[in-house]
């Protein structure tokens, strides 16, 4: 499988091993989840192992399967082909907010889409996700000033059943009580 990518035989048993690892059943690794880590090793410039383990950690961030490494592929190669940085920043940025970002009901594209406009604005790497991921804590424990601040611009960020709105909807909010 590797040879179509330029990599060697052993770099792609590295993967392989990497993804079942993670719990990649050799259906799915056989399936898609190879093709899908060997994609994003090249689109990133990333050894294979380190491909298929960022892979393998979004799979396990977001509650998705192996067949989804094409789409975790997908999502970090479109990220960094739209801002600063690379694949590489993308991944060390998603390890930081993956699981919080899951745990508020955000999307892998929604949470790598949040990422890639901090990219934009120069923010990248791990600290881009540790930004990110206290943004969001931050949300859901708000200080007084902050919730003053909230109520003073009509931000709803939680629905009634307290969950988070999504970045989209919160950005429309920021946009409307800022005043555009």
């Amino acid at each position: 499988a590797g040879i179509n990518f330029g990599f060697t035989a052993t770099e792609s048993l590295g993967a392989v091993e990497a993804l079942a690892k993670a719990g990649v059943s050799t259906a799915d690794i056989l399936g898609g989840a190879l093709t899908g880590a060997l994609t994003l090793a090249a689109a990133g410039n990333l050894d294979v192992a380190t491909a298929a383990e960022t892979a393998a950690s979004a799979l396990t961030q977001f509650g998705l399967a192996g067949e989804d490494v094409p789409r975790v592929a997908d999502a970090l190669a479109g990220g960094a082909n739209a801002a600063q940085g690379g694949v590489d920043e993308l991944r060390a940025a998603l390890n930081q907010s993956g699981l919080v970002a899951s745990q508020f009901g955000l999307s892998l594209e929604e949470t790598v889409g949040a990422l890639t406009t901090f990219a934009s604005a120069g923010l990248l790497g791990s600290d881009a996700g540790t930004s990110f991921r206290s943004m969001l804590l931050r949300l859901a424990k708000p200080t007084e000033d902050s919730k003053k601040a909230m109520e003073q611009y009509g931000l709803e960020l939680f629905d009634a059943q307290g969950n988070f709105v999504g970045v989209e909807e919160a950005a429309n909010q920021l946009q409307k009580g800022l005043g555009g």
